[in-house]
């Protein structure tokens, strides 16, 4: 790779930004920009570590930074938020393009996905979505005929969203199931491009040995209703669970209103053995606690809560997913002893955690396919071919 590479980084405050700093940095040293587009400037990061080469952007300064970018760099947006969208349009065709999709750009749009398709019976009657209006859905369908009769009319915001995809050249995710989804749901084609943003090392101390005894049962990573707690809650609410075991649930962060209803539930279904988690851990101190879970549950119908799967098979624990998870079909690509939400999840399943032979052997392709060394190989090596492409 020549010197004279340089990458920016578009991207906001988020949490996922910090090990993207990491990465990028360790395989290429002092050619990443990063801009943290913002409407507020003078706050200070909430999940940012500062460095010198990150620097706080206005939406409008964005835009006016596309126009600047030299043909050689090639950008990376961290996510497709609407404040990226207008830079995105502006960007010269000689520019290389890489979105690295956070998942909501296209399963939070009711454009490209409607929402009720990731909840279960029980949440989807108790949390039902207002519906959008007759009147809005007829006037986005017939918007781009009134252009042929006025041409000047401003684009939508779907329109604007549809054509910064189709400006982007590479669409980034962790694996090829989810890639073809969400290519499946734009209805796009983009080049594949591989990119985890946390290697093992990041999520867990890879040198612990395993822990044991697990009796613990975790169900969900957050407060939210795609975590469908309400059809977990009843599914297992019969189930005999030894009464010195915790039902952990993490609701630490996601919608207030569904997170009380949660406590209510889970109250009432587990009572002294229900354990929430509402307030923000340190990383050690969590690890702690998922190295006692002897079985986890994730009722996601999409990627979701990666990061807690991989911790938690790491750690031995006996997880399931959903079938319509694309994380679940990876998994099972790779070889990885997971199970079926839909299909494997009873009171014997529950019941008998994975062998010590099991726990090594997921541990084992883990750290094949997610060390950071190998992480990094993959990166250098498509940014190379990009790259090249670039200066040719």
């Amino acid at each position: 790779m020549p010197n004279s590479v340089q990458i920016i980084h578009i991207c906001q405050d988020e949490k996922f930004i910090n090990a993207a700093v990491t990465q990028f940095e360790y395989c290429f040293p002092n050619s990443n920009t990063f801009y943290a587009v913002t409407q507020n400037p003078t706050s200070d990061y909430k999940h940012i570590n500062g460095k010198p080469f990150i620097h706080k952007i206005l939406p409008q300064e964005a835009v006016a930074l596309a126009h600047n970018i030299p043909k050689s760099t090639l950008v990376i947006l961290h996510s497709l938020s609407p404040f990226f969208i207008d830079f995105v349009l502006q960007l010269p065709k000689k520019n290389k393009i890489i979105w690295l999709c956070f998942g909501f750009e296209v399963y939070n749009d009711t454009h490209y996905f409607e929402e009720e398709e990731l909840l279960e019976k029980l949440t989807r009657t108790s949390f039902p979505n207002p519906p959008i209006s007759r009147k809005k859905r007829i006037k986005e369908h017939l918007r781009p005929w009134y252009r042929i009769f006025k041409p000047g009319l401003e684009l939508s915001r779907k329109e604007k969203k549809q054509k910064a995809i189709a400006r982007i050249d590479f669409l980034g995710s962790s694996f090829s199931e989810e890639y073809a989804q969400v290519g499946k749901l734009i209805q796009q084609r983009k080049q594949f491009f591989n990119f985890w943003y946390y290697p093992l090392e990041l999520i867990v101390d890879v040198t612990d040995l395993i822990y044991l005894p697990k009796k613990n049962l975790l169900i969900g990573n957050s407060g939210f209703k795609s975590g469908n707690h309400l059809d977990v809650f009843h599914a297992i609410k019969t189930f005999s669970i030894p009464t010195d075991a915790q039902v952990i649930v993490p609701l630490n962060y996601g919608e207030s209103a569904y997170i009380q209803e949660i406590l209510v539930s889970g109250k009432k279904h587990f009572k002294t053995m229900f354990y929430p988690l509402l307030n923000f851990m340190p990383l050690y101190e969590y690890n702690t606690l998922l190295e006692s879970v002897g079985v986890a549950i994730f009722n996601n119908k999409r990627q979701q809560a990666v990061g807690n799967t991989i911790a938690l098979l790491w750690f031995g624990t006996k997880v399931f997913l959903s079938n319509k998870n694309s994380f679940y079909h990876y998994l099972k690509r790779k070889g990885a002893i997971v199970y079926c939400y839909e299909t494997e999840l009873n009171e014997q399943s529950i019941s008998q955690f994975l062998s010590l032979e099991q726990m090594e052997h997921n541990r084992k392709i883990l750290f094949q396919e997610l060390n950071q060394a190998h992480l990094a190989d993959v990166l250098k090596q498509q940014i190379n071919r990009i790259y090249a492409k670039i200066t040719l």
